[in-house]
């Protein structure tokens, strides 16, 4: 019968021998993961779908960091750190996907008080007399 190794190609092995690596995974893996998304984010039937995903790896990049680290320096072991990451990203993203439309426009509101004040700042003109 054929099976997937439990190792997975060397994968378990990188994260049990030194747990700290998980928190550098967990900080620049999503920025780098963020970065390919935003990418693909720009096509216009997969932008509300590569959107969900950005939000959710945004919103996990720092609470999954402080877990990652936390965990790295109480001892626990590397695969543990790794499963409680995953489920970190996946809450998070399924917490973006639940609320993206009050999430999109909670900051579409910020982004026109952001146009709006710029605006105003450069339509001002002094009066010459």
């Amino acid at each position: 019968m054929m099976e997937l190794p439990f190792e997975l190609f060397g994968f378990t092995q990188f994260i049990e021998n030194e747990p700290a690596r998980m928190a550098f995974v967990a900080s620049f893996g999503v920025l780098i993961a963020a970065f390919i998304i935003a990418l693909f984010i720009r096509l216009p039937l997969l932008k509300t779908f590569f959107g969900i995903i950005a939000g959710g790896l945004a919103l996990a990049l720092f609470p999954g960091f402080i877990v990652c680290m936390i965990f790295a320096f109480s001892g626990i072991a590397g695969m543990h750190i790794f499963f409680s990451w995953i489920v970190n990203v996946i809450s998070c993203t399924v917490f973006v996907m639940f609320n993206h439309p009050r999430l999109t426009g909670m900051v579409g509101d910020l982004t026109l008080v952001k146009d709006n004040g710029t605006k105003k700042r450069t339509s001002k003109k002094k009066k010459s007399r």
